[in-house]
């Protein structure tokens, strides 16, 4: 695949161009899509570095209950923030901790401040908890707002000591083939053609861009082959920890053997849709629009 074939698709505002419709599963996805988790908190289930590190020198065990924080922003721009990860079944051991339970409180006094109708009061009497049940696990996030402007989806792998918030979506247990199939410039024709735009950015939509792409039917030998070409795309990364997620996927600065690494894959990935060279994006997206016709249709 040559990047002349790679020209920019406006949003399909509304889907009403394809004829795409949201669905609640998905439609041919191996695993489903989980939005992050809402804090609903006033901040208070948050600690500063600094009070992170004084209170794992005075209370070892709370270590257990500090868990990093990553959000949309925090993923593009390789940063995290500390937050606490407490539960009903723990209570006997995280209330233990005075300054755990200092911030319980405050999370409870703010919740119950807040308006009735608000998320944060319905969980005034888990004072503890972020609004969505969570168990932690290895897993890809994706951004929920990206730059138009960025050639792919720049999304990341966590591991199971990371609580992913409701800026961005995250895939549980994800594989690297996976991270490889929505890595791939043809999930990127789709999301232009099914993403909502906000001004510059768009906005991934689990019901309408996740569960409605339809997958490519391949071999555990083929899907082998995608893996390689993923982690070529892992590994290349390494080599610039000094950028982030933001550089490294900004058209102005992303890297040359980078930006090969993904073209490989990208012409891997289409030859599992089909053996015939696509002749740009707009054959691409209504190629895939058949595929979801079909999909759709049993």
């Amino acid at each position: 695949m040559t990047t002349d074939h790679k020209e920019p698709i406006s949003s399909a505002a509304g889907n009403s161009n394809n004829g795409v419709a949201a669905h609640a599963q998905p439609l041919s996805a191996p695993l489903n899509l989980v939005q992050g988790n809402t804090p609903a908190d006033g901040g208070n289930l948050f600690i500063a570095p600094d009070e992170h590190y004084s209170l794992v020198t005075a209370y070892p065990a709370a270590e257990a209950f500090c868990k990093r924080f990553v959000g949309s922003a925090e993923l593009l721009n390789g940063t995290y923030r500390w937050c606490l990860f407490l539960s009903a079944e723990t209570k006997a051991q995280w209330e233990q901790i005075p300054p755990l339970m200092q911030h319980v409180a405050a999370c409870k006094a703010y919740r119950e401040q807040a308006p009735k109708t608000n998320a944060a009061y319905k969980l005034r009497e888990q004072p503890w908890a972020f609004q969505e049940p969570t168990t932690l696990a290895p897993a890809l996030v994706i951004p929920r707002m990206f730059s138009e402007h960025r050639p792919y989806v720049p999304m990341a792998f966590v591991d199971d000591n990371t609580v992913v918030g409701d800026s961005a979506f995250l895939l549980p247990h994800a594989s690297h083939y996976h991270f490889g199939i929505l890595s791939s410039h043809m999930h990127q024709c789709w999301l232009h053609a099914t993403a909502s735009k906000l001004k510059s950015d768009y906005r991934y939509l689990r019901d309408l861009t996740y569960n409605t792409f339809i997958w490519p039917q391949a071999t555990p030998e083929q899907q082998a082959a995608i893996t390689t070409l993923a982690e070529e795309i892992l590994l290349k990364r390494k080599f610039y920890l000094t950028q982030t997620l933001a550089e490294l996927y900004a058209p102005e600065t992303m890297p040359e053997d980078l930006k090969q690494a993904h073209e490989a894959l990208d012409l891997a990935v289409e030859q599992l849709y089909r053996p015939e060279t696509f002749a740009d994006d707009a054959e691409r997206t209504q190629f895939l629009v058949q595929l979801y016709a079909s999909a759709k249709a049993q």
